[in-house]
């Protein structure tokens, strides 16, 4: 299969692609075996998949291809518009339409019910996950995501509008997608591939103003008029404006760093003995815990230590005792909740150990500040992927004081929260007295 001969396809079933649909179809077969592409509403989404659905019908040995949704009657959107496409002159005779169903002579297409349980067991070819931001949880994404080992030339197609929250399942899929090796961002385009997964995302950037002229270039699809924008601007609340027609995330957790903002900050760190350090330590408790310990010296490189298991907080501690041997420590700070220990190593040895606790009125400065220091390329880290993962796995949670950096899921943060304690020590500047006059 290739990307011509789908170009090819359509125009013989009178689909004529347009640019971005052209590049969605590329990225179709391109090596990675997962694909998830997220578009504003409107942009022609389902009747793309339906395409590429009876392409893949027609085209590939024993077919096996399934349609899935938060619903049986979403994927039967899809299928109508796919037997729409078998109904044509130039390949009606090779399918046969059936009550949700596609045939072929060696396979067939077949919509799926909305129900995890009754998805196990099958043996697909491709498989199509439609509006994943509809469903409640993660488990028919599982079902046919775990189907994938079962051929060697399976496929697995995710398309969407943009999910609600950061914390949602889609939410969690785009971290993972935006964790790429990979990525570039191009005006309202992004890119990432790298592993299996390959993503593509049109969207209204968070660092502009979401205005009708800004969500034009979100929306490709040429039938997409800035009028017909203008019109939904006026008539739907903000939120329902950012999600369905921008592709953001608008909702209480969202991302809170630019695609490719992490990537741009990676480089060769350099640590000489005996120089500066600050130290932020974000310290677990219990047999699954994580503890975390980032330091920094004045050029902002970083270095990282992640420690998993009931013995963390030790071995965090440990660790940071042996930086002492090497660095000149200037603080170590940590939340007191699982600190004692740290605290008391650290007064053994001369140490200053600060208290850092992560209130909203603590964590949402350190936040903004590890957020502007990122975006400004002050930072450098060199690529430790347990702390890129951290920091990947971190929303932005709105608070009433601000945002602040948030666990969504159940991956940990550890890291990215030490690393936004230790910057902000290090940056930490005393306010200066001020002399009102003599007693």
């Amino acid at each position: 299969m290739s990307a011509a001969r789908f170009r090819s396809f359509c125009r013989s079933v009178d689909y004529e692609l347009e640019p971005f649909q052209r590049r969605i179809g590329a990225a179709a077969f391109a090596p990675e075996r997962e694909l998830v592409v997220l578009l504003p509403r409107g942009n022609g989404k389902t009747t793309l998949m339906a395409a590429l659905a009876v392409h893949h019908l027609l085209t590939v040995e024993r077919p096996a291809a399934y349609v899935a949704a938060s619903s049986r009657e979403q994927a039967r959107i899809l299928w109508e518009s796919a037997a729409e496409f078998a109904r044509h002159p130039s390949i009606e005779a090779r399918i046969t339409v059936r009550h949700l169903e596609l045939r072929v002579p060696s396979g067939y297409l077949r919509v799926l019910a909305a129900d995890a349980l009754k998805i196990h067991g099958l043996t697909p070819s491709l498989m199509i996950l439609d509006e994943y931001h509809a469903h409640p949880d993660d488990s028919v994404y599982l079902a046919l995501r775990t189907a994938l080992l079962k051929r060697s030339d399976a496929r697995m197609v995710t398309i969407s509008t943009a999910p609600a929250d950061a914390a949602t399942p889609l939410g969690r899929l785009r971290t993972r997608a935006l964790a790429q090796p990979n990525i570039k961002r191009t005006g309202s385009l992004t890119e990432a591939h790298g592993g299996s997964l390959r993503f593509l995302e049109w969207a209204v950037p968070d660092d502009v103003q979401a205005t009708p002229a800004r969500a034009k270039k979100a929306n490709p699809a040429s039938w997409i008029t800035l009028d017909a924008l203008r019109d939904q601007h006026d008539a739907v609340s903000e939120l329902a404006w950012l999600r369905f027609h921008c592709n953001r995330i608008a909702g209480r957790e969202r991302a809170w760093l630019p695609p490719g903002a992490w990537a741009a900050c990676e480089g060769e760190t350099s640590f000489t003995p005996g120089e500066r350090i600050w130290i932020g330590a974000d310290l677990g408790g219990g047999e699954r815990s994580t503890s975390a310990v980032v330091y920094l010296n004045e050029l902002l490189h970083v270095g990282c230590e992640i420690f998993d298991g009931e013995s963390s907080a030790t071995d965090a501690a440990e660790f940071i005792a042996e930086l002492a041997e090497t660095f000149t420590v200037v603080e170590a700070a940590y939340d007191p909740w699982q600190g004692a220990l740290l605290a008391e190593t650290m007064q053994q040895r001369g140490l200053a150990a600060v208290q850092f606790p992560q209130s909203d009125s603590r964590m949402q400065p350190a936040s903004e500040r590890l957020h502007r220091a990122i975006i400004e390329r002050r930072i450098v880290h060199d690529g430790n992927p347990q702390l890129t993962e951290h920091v990947h796995a971190t929303t932005a949670r709105s608070t009433r004081r601000g945002w602040r950096l948030h666990r969504a899921g159940a991956e940990p943060i550890d890291a990215a929260v030490a690393l936004a304690i230790a910057l902000d020590r290090a940056e930490h500047v005393e306010e200066p007295v001020e002399l009102l006059g003599w007693i």
